[in-house]
């Protein structure tokens, strides 16, 4: 009796891990739908790239807007980088680097 009730057991547990891998493998298929959206992304990103901030205005305009936060930090870099702004000191949202950066430029020019 002890027997059977072991061999139930064994059997039980290999159905139920057979069904487990079974279930499991659909699981690459997701990481690669993930992989996908952010290949899209990038893609998306790289098209918002083709936003040119020449003064702060034009940046102004895209930290206001309804764009992702991504193409908001793209060009608040793009800003720093022509000198448009002063880099902010703490890594933070893009909306709140601007304000920060804004503030910086009045102490700034206060100083002079």
């Amino acid at each position: 009796m002890k027997n059977i009730i072991l061999v139930v057991f064994i059997f039980c547990l290999t159905i139920f891990s057979a069904y487990f891998m079974i279930t499991s493998d659909s699981e690459p298929d997701d990481k690669k739908d993930k992989k996908q959206e952010k290949t899209e992304q990038t893609k998306k990103s790289s098209n918002d790239k083709s936003i040119n901030i020449k003064t702060q205005e034009d940046l102004e305009k895209v930290i206001n807007s309804d764009k992702d936060e991504q193409t908001k930090m793209n060009a608040y870099n793009q800003a720093i980088d022509k000198d448009i702004l002063p880099k902010s000191k703490h890594y933070q949202s893009a909306e709140s680097a601007y304000k920060e950066s804004v503030d910086l430029k009045k102490n700034e020019n206060k100083e002079k």
